[in-house]
């Protein structure tokens, strides 16, 4: 705790208290300094395949969200190409990336306590391809999720329907990405691997496992999944899913992606997988049912890549965010319409920032103006520092294996 106080006051900026002072220009080389006790490190990971943030919570405790791996396809439209590079998988770069920040933690880097699957599509839990590697007993390809789970020992596999993987209905399960995530946790049960099923209303099922009395003002609190919300009172929640809805809603798995709030002190931050903000009026508005039990925020990882059935300007106005990260990889990510709601001075007062872990060159020129107001891109880390007063955005390169730091803001007030 002394260091990190140290640190802190010998960064010349921890008393500007302007909310976003100008750019600095960066020395060649910088390296991110590592993790300590008391900070939220949360890592937006950027591989050009899929979603994947890593959170190392104050204590040392660490939750992963997602690990995706969009597989070998083919688009119509520019997508990125694996980074760093082509040599090795997501999930290998996945896991390489997470052991090197661990080890530099001085936290086991071959563990991790929590990892979320938010809902089933290959980009947040991966899918078999060409490149994918066979698992021990061939029963299924190792990506995202599965890759991960096998090259590190993960206390706690939570997903938004285990075990049944009959809600809604059983049509939504199918495809060979659900096949073989199925397939995945099928031999992972064989193996005593701990699983759990994310319960909305919860704060007790992502909890800090190492020192939780030392930090009591932190919290993840579990909002909404699979058609179930918090309202708000105790661990009580409602079901929005009508009785007559159509079976193309019941089918959209975006529509039942898992959304949680993590608060430390005055820090909160915000993510919810792949929910919609379109279908003003109806359940399916997923984004406006959960502004009332998210409240303001400081920072949000973007719903649904910043598509443009999501960011819709309820959730911005109510959210009021300072930091805004879009885990993008392709030419709709986001769309204009989003990124110009986030942009949008007249839905909230004051400063707020763009940033992107990852992004196509095709869609930052087809932005213009706006493009051009999106923070260079990388992997993204927002450093929360002790309490939760304050907090640092630094984006890494994600083009090399070194991870320098190629931006950074100021040091930021919470509110």
């Amino acid at each position: 705790m002394l260091k990190i106080l140290a640190m802190l006051l010998a960064i010349p900026a921890c008393n500007h208290l302007a909310p976003f002072p100008d750019d600095e220009e960066k020395s060649a080389g910088e390296q991110l300094a590592p993790w300590q006790e008391g900070c939220i490190d949360i890592h937006q990971i950027s591989t050009g395949r899929g979603d994947c943030a890593l959170l190392i919570l104050p204590d040392g405790t660490t939750l992963v969200v997602d690990a995706g791996d969009l597989g070998s396809g083919t688009y119509v439209q520019e997508i990125m190409m694996r980074v760093p590079s082509q040599a090795r998988t997501p999930g290998e770069w996945q896991v390489r990336y997470m052991k090197h920040f661990l080890t530099e933690a001085g936290l086991d880097p071959n563990h991790i306590d929590y990892l979320l699957a938010t809902h089933f599509h290959s980009d947040h839990i991966g899918t078999p391809s060409a490149f994918s590697i066979p698992s021990a007993n061939g029963k299924y390809q190792m990506s995202g999720i599965s890759y991960v789970c096998n090259y590190m020992d993960v206390d706690t596999l939570l997903d938004r329907d285990w075990p049944d993987y009959s809600h809604p209905v059983a049509d939504i399960y199918k495809g060979g990405c659900w096949t073989n995530y199925r397939e995945f946790v099928r031999d992972r049960e064989s193996r005593g691997g701990g699983m759990a099923r994310f319960e909305p209303g919860r704060k007790d099922q992502i909890v800090l496992k190492n020192k939780p009395s030392a930090y009591p003002d932190f919290e993840i609190r579990n909002i909404y999944c699979n058609g179930w919300l918090w309202t708000g009172n105790g661990t009580d929640t409602e079901y929005l899913i009508p009785e007559d809805e159509t079976i193309g809603n019941l089918t959209n798995e975006n529509l039942l992606s898992a959304v949680l709030k993590l608060s430390y002190g005055k820090f909160d931050y915000h993510t919810g997988g792949d929910i919609l903000g379109a279908s003003a009026g109806t359940w399916r508005d997923i984004e406006s049912k959960v502004c009332p039990r998210v409240g303001e925020v400081d920072a949000m990882n973007c719903d649904h890549h910043s598509y443009r059935d999501a960011m819709n300007s309820t959730i911005i106005k109510s959210s009021m965010a300072q930091v805004y990260v879009i885990p993008v990889w392709d030419y709709y990510h986001p769309e204009p319409a989003p990124l110009a709601r986030m942009l949008d001075e007249s839905l909230y007062d004051g400063e707020r920032m763009v940033f992107a872990a990852g992004l196509v060159g095709s869609n930052r020129a087809r932005l213009g103006e706006d493009g051009e107001k999106i923070k260079p891109d990388g992997h993204v880390v927002i450093r929360v520092y002790p309490g939760g007063d304050k907090f640092q955005v630094f984006v890494l390169n994600d083009r090399t294996s070194d991870f320098e730091v190629i931006y950074k803001t100021d040091i930021i007030n919470s509110r």
